[in-house]
C-alpha cells in the first residue's frame, strides 16, 4: 500500500503562505476547504495512493480574555468545517496532541493584546504512524506531506525498514533537508495548490 502521510498544521501554513502571495487569502484560518483529492490526483501521475491520512492537533477555547474566547472558538469552528470537507473527501482525519496558549500578553494601554500559541504531539503521532505502518510492512510506500526538518530521522529510519519514502512538498520555499534524504521529492506547483483550493471553494 502506498500512503499519503499529511501534517496538517505544517501544510496549512504551507498553503496560506501561498494563497496569501496571489492575495487569495489574507490569514490561515480562512481556509476551510482544500480539495486534497485534487492534490492526490497529481501525485497518481507518479505514484498510486491507497490512503490519505491528515494529522492536526486538538484545539481548546481559552477564556483569559473575550476576544481571546472569541478567536479559539472561531479557530475551533473552523477546523470543525475543514475536518468535514476532508472527511467527504475521501481523507482520513487524526486529531493527535494539542495547540497550547503558549505565551499570552493581554491589552495595555498602547500595546495590543498578544496570543501566541504552540503545537505539540503532531509530528510524534505521524512519525510514530509511519515506522509502525513500514515495520508492520502494511505500507510499501510512504508519501510524506510535511516539509518540517524534524522527519529526516523518520525518513532514514523508514528506508531502513526497505520503504521508499517520496516528499510531497511544495515549489514554493521547499525543504531541501528531505529533498535530499527522501528516495525522490514531488513538488506541487503554486497553481495547483491554487486550483484545489478553488475547486473545493467553488463548489
Amino acid at each position: 500500500m502506498n500512503k499519503l502521510y499529511i501534517d496538517g498544521e505544517n501544510f496549512l501554513f504551507k498553503v496560506a503562505e501561498i494563497l496569501k502571495k496571489y492575495d487569495l487569502i489574507k490569514d490561515k484560518s480562512e481556509i476551510t476547504k482544500v480539495k486534497i483529492s485534487h492534490l492526490v490526483s497529481i501525485i497518481e501521475n507518479l505514484y498510486k495512493v491507497d490512503k490519505v491520512v491528515f494529522y492536526t492537533a486538538r484545539l481548546h477555547k481559552y477564556t483569559e480574555s473575550k476576544s481571546l474566547a472569541k478567536k479559539s472558538e472561531q479557530l475551533i469552528e473552523t477546523r470543525r468545517r475543514l475536518k468535514r470537507y476532508l472527511t467527504n473527501d475521501g481523507v482520513e482525519f487524526i486529531t493527535s496532541g494539542n495547540v497550547r496558549l503558549q505565551e499570552y500578553i493581554p491589552a495595555k494601554t498602547g500595546r495590543r493584546e498578544r496570543a501566541l500559541f504552540k503545537e505539540k504531539g503532531v509530528d510524534v503521532q505521524l512519525a510514530i504512524d509511519i515506522i509502525t505502518d513500514v515495520c508492520d510492512r502494511s505500507v510499501k510506500t510512504v508519501l510524506l506531506g510535511s516539509s518540517d526538518s524534524d522527519m529526516v530521522p523518520v525518513v532514514r529510519k523508514a528506508q531502513e525498514r526497505g520503504a521508499k519514502v517520496v516528499y510531497v512538498g511544495f515549489e514554493y520555499q521547499p525543504n531541501r533537508g528531505l529533498v535530499a534524504t527522501c528516495d525522490r521529492p514531488i513538488m506541487l506547483r503554486d497553481n495547483e495548490i491554487i486550483e484545489a483550493y478553488k475547486q473545493a471553494n467553488e463548489q
